[in-house]
């Protein structure tokens, strides 16, 4: 199972656009498209679905929207067009609203085609842009980046996740401990191994509890699309640049 990291760190490289759907349509049908391009991510503060609904996906409406970096009401034109959609939180839309794409000289960055690790750095729970940098501190006005409820989800989210994944790999340690001391009690027909195997199955139980909790972050959601209106069908997985922060969590020695 692969799970959010505690932290998702900004991009080292730009978000690819693998897709490319028919250009015939409404922008709306790009979703499916753009949640695999995006990595079911806000392409801008980064926050995943998750952090919004916890893995509950009736609670998604209107969670994550289609964002376009030429206004709508501005080039009417370019409405349908795929490489002016972005996937984005709706609180990084709302932020944004109708500030324009350029201002006194700064311009919004495009994580399509800018590592956003060259103009902001993560600092606790805050998207800091580089100093200097007048198109990372005009990107975070716009958007918002540190609005207090996305600091507060990358807080939670962090907070949450340490702890399950400590708890798991402390358990981890002491259930192979454990096996290995049950199996020679066993073998010796020691009473004592009804205790060790009693412990054995109230980790399990531990274990199985921070596995729930871990489910809900799934990396690549339970609802994600199989299919979208690209012809042919592009390789459906997480963007590179979101893929190797992923943690990878074998379930089986739990069960």
């Amino acid at each position: 199972m692969k799970v959010l990291p505690p932290r998702t760190l900004p991009p080292d490289k730009p978000f690819q656009r693998r897709h490319r759907p028919p250009s015939v349509g409404h922008w709306a049908s790009y979703r499916s498209c753009l949640r695999w391009d995006f990595g079911f991510s806000c392409g801008f503060c980064l926050l995943h679905e998750a952090d919004f609904f916890h893995g509950q996906p009736g609670a998604r409406t209107g969670i994550m929207t289609i964002e376009h970096q030429t206004l709508k009401s501005k080039a009417p034109k370019k409405a349908n067009d795929f490489e002016n959609c972005f996937f984005a939180c709706r609180l990084c839309n709302r932020a944004r609203g109708t500030k324009p794409r350029e201002h006194q000289g700064a311009r919004l960055l495009d994580p399509t085609h800018k590592a956003w690790v060259d103009h902001f750095e993560l600092v606790e729970d805050r998207l800091r842009p580089v100093p200097g940098d007048i198109d990372a501190e005009y990107t975070r006005f716009a958007y918002d980046l540190d609005d207090p409820e996305k600091v507060s989800r990358r807080r939670a989210r962090r907070e949450l996740l340490t702890d399950r994944l400590l708890l798991l790999a402390r358990i981890g340690e002491e259930l192979s401990a454990l096996l290995d001391l049950a199996e020679r009690l066993r073998s010796l027909g020691s009473p004592s191994f009804k205790s060790a195997w009693k412990e054995i199955v109230s980790l399990r139980l531990q274990a199985h509890r921070a596995l729930q909790v871990l489910r809900l972050y799934r990396a690549i959601p339970d609802d994600a699309p199989r299919a979208c209106r690209c012809d042919p069908q592009p390789e459906l997985s997480l963007p590179d640049v979101l893929g190797r922060q992923v943690v990878d969590i074998d379930e089986t020695w739990s069960l």
